[in-house]
Protein backbone atom coordinates (compact mmCIF):
# COMPACT_ATOMS: atom_id res chain seq x y z
CA UNK A 1 0.00 0.00 0.00
CA UNK A 2 1.38 3.41 -0.99
CA UNK A 3 1.51 6.33 1.40
CA UNK A 4 0.62 9.90 0.58
CA UNK A 5 -1.36 11.34 -2.28
CA UNK A 6 1.08 10.84 -5.15
CA UNK A 7 -0.80 10.14 -8.38
CA UNK A 8 -4.17 10.88 -6.76
CA UNK A 9 -6.30 13.25 -8.81
CA UNK A 10 -8.52 15.29 -6.49
CA UNK A 11 -10.12 17.32 -9.25
CA UNK A 12 -9.55 18.25 -12.84
CA UNK A 13 -9.92 21.85 -13.91
CA UNK A 14 -9.36 24.08 -16.90
CA UNK A 15 -8.30 26.86 -14.56
CA UNK A 16 -4.94 25.75 -13.24
CA UNK A 17 -2.15 23.23 -13.05
CA UNK A 18 0.06 22.74 -10.01
CA UNK A 19 3.58 21.35 -10.21
CA UNK A 20 4.31 21.02 -6.50
CA UNK A 21 7.76 19.50 -6.93
CA UNK A 22 8.76 22.17 -9.43
CA UNK A 23 7.15 24.93 -7.40
CA UNK A 24 5.05 26.12 -10.34
CA UNK A 25 1.44 27.22 -10.56
CA UNK A 26 -0.03 27.74 -14.02
CA UNK A 27 -3.36 29.56 -14.36
CA UNK A 28 -5.12 29.35 -17.71
CA UNK A 29 -1.79 28.71 -19.42
CA UNK A 30 0.06 31.56 -17.69
CA UNK A 31 2.65 31.20 -14.93
CA UNK A 32 1.83 32.95 -11.68
CA UNK A 33 4.81 35.36 -11.99
CA UNK A 34 3.65 36.25 -15.51
CA UNK A 35 0.13 37.06 -14.32
CA UNK A 36 1.29 38.98 -11.26
CA UNK A 37 3.75 41.03 -13.24
CA UNK A 38 1.74 41.86 -16.35
CA UNK A 39 -1.99 41.72 -15.75
CA UNK A 40 -4.18 43.79 -13.46
CA UNK A 41 -6.90 42.36 -11.22
CA UNK A 42 -9.69 42.81 -13.77
CA UNK A 43 -7.66 41.11 -16.49
CA UNK A 44 -6.94 38.08 -14.29
CA UNK A 45 -10.57 37.94 -13.13
CA UNK A 46 -11.75 38.00 -16.74
CA UNK A 47 -9.24 35.28 -17.65
CA UNK A 48 -10.61 33.06 -14.87
CA UNK A 49 -14.27 33.71 -15.71
CA UNK A 50 -13.88 33.30 -19.47
CA UNK A 51 -15.78 30.28 -20.75
CA UNK A 52 -18.05 30.02 -17.73
CA UNK A 53 -20.48 32.80 -18.67
CA UNK A 54 -22.02 33.84 -21.98
CA UNK A 55 -21.39 37.43 -23.03
CA UNK A 56 -18.70 38.15 -20.44
CA UNK A 57 -18.36 41.95 -20.29
CA UNK A 58 -15.13 43.76 -21.12
CA UNK A 59 -12.67 44.61 -18.35
CA UNK A 60 -14.06 48.09 -17.69
CA UNK A 61 -17.63 46.78 -17.36
CA UNK A 62 -16.43 43.88 -15.22
CA UNK A 63 -14.57 46.29 -12.92
CA UNK A 64 -17.72 48.41 -12.52
CA UNK A 65 -19.82 45.30 -11.85
CA UNK A 66 -17.33 44.13 -9.22
CA UNK A 67 -17.54 47.53 -7.53
CA UNK A 68 -21.32 47.26 -7.45
CA UNK A 69 -20.98 43.72 -6.07
CA UNK A 70 -18.79 44.99 -3.20
CA UNK A 71 -21.46 47.55 -2.30
CA UNK A 72 -24.18 44.88 -2.46
CA UNK A 73 -22.20 42.45 -0.30
CA UNK A 74 -21.76 45.16 2.33
CA UNK A 75 -25.49 45.98 2.31
CA UNK A 76 -26.50 42.32 2.52
CA UNK A 77 -24.04 41.40 5.27
CA UNK A 78 -24.09 44.59 7.37
CA UNK A 79 -26.76 43.25 9.78
CA UNK A 80 -24.71 40.05 10.30
CA UNK A 81 -21.30 41.72 10.70
CA UNK A 82 -21.40 42.11 14.52
CA UNK A 83 -22.16 38.41 14.98
CA UNK A 84 -19.57 37.42 12.38
CA UNK A 85 -16.97 39.60 14.10
CA UNK A 86 -17.36 37.54 17.28
CA UNK A 87 -15.82 34.59 15.41
CA UNK A 88 -12.21 34.14 14.38
CA UNK A 89 -11.58 35.72 10.97
CA UNK A 90 -11.48 32.41 9.06
CA UNK A 91 -14.75 31.15 10.55
CA UNK A 92 -16.34 34.56 10.01
CA UNK A 93 -15.23 34.56 6.38
CA UNK A 94 -16.72 31.10 5.78
CA UNK A 95 -19.97 32.05 7.50
CA UNK A 96 -20.21 35.36 5.65
CA UNK A 97 -19.61 33.72 2.29
CA UNK A 98 -22.28 31.13 3.13
CA UNK A 99 -24.82 33.95 3.52
CA UNK A 100 -24.41 34.91 -0.15
CA UNK A 101 -26.12 33.21 -3.11
CA UNK A 102 -24.11 30.52 -4.84
CA UNK A 103 -26.00 30.39 -8.11
CA UNK A 104 -24.55 30.06 -11.56
CA UNK A 105 -24.94 33.65 -12.73
CA UNK A 106 -22.18 36.18 -13.24
CA UNK A 107 -23.86 38.38 -10.63
CA UNK A 108 -23.61 35.61 -8.04
CA UNK A 109 -19.99 34.92 -8.98
CA UNK A 110 -19.11 38.59 -8.58
CA UNK A 111 -20.71 38.68 -5.12
CA UNK A 112 -18.49 35.78 -4.07
CA UNK A 113 -15.41 37.39 -5.63
CA UNK A 114 -16.22 40.69 -3.90
CA UNK A 115 -16.96 39.22 -0.48
CA UNK A 116 -13.41 38.75 0.87
CA UNK A 117 -12.52 42.36 0.00
CA UNK A 118 -15.58 43.52 1.95
CA UNK A 119 -15.54 41.06 4.84
CA UNK A 120 -11.85 41.21 5.73
CA UNK A 121 -11.60 44.93 6.51
CA UNK A 122 -15.11 45.08 8.01
CA UNK A 123 -14.41 42.19 10.39
CA UNK A 124 -10.99 43.49 11.39
CA UNK A 125 -12.39 46.96 12.07
CA UNK A 126 -15.23 45.56 14.20
CA UNK A 127 -12.81 43.37 16.14
CA UNK A 128 -10.79 46.52 16.95
CA UNK A 129 -13.93 48.30 18.16
CA UNK A 130 -14.23 50.45 15.02
CA UNK A 131 -17.19 50.77 12.67
CA UNK A 132 -16.98 49.10 9.24
CA UNK A 133 -16.61 51.42 6.27
CA UNK A 134 -18.88 50.92 3.27
CA UNK A 135 -17.06 50.10 0.04
CA UNK A 136 -16.57 52.72 -2.66
CA UNK A 137 -18.00 51.02 -5.74
CA UNK A 138 -16.01 53.39 -8.00
CA UNK A 139 -12.64 52.51 -6.46
CA UNK A 140 -10.20 49.90 -7.73
CA UNK A 141 -10.82 46.53 -6.06
CA UNK A 142 -7.54 46.39 -4.12
CA UNK A 143 -7.64 50.09 -3.22
CA UNK A 144 -11.18 49.75 -1.91
CA UNK A 145 -10.18 46.94 0.40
Amino acid sequence: MANGLDDVVAAETVLSDVDGLGGRLTIRGHSLPELAGRLNYAQVMRLLLDGFFDDLPDEAQLTRALGQARAEVFERLLPSLPLLASLDVYSAMRAGMALLPDGETLTDALLLIAAPAVLTPALLRLQRGEQPIAPDSRADHAADM
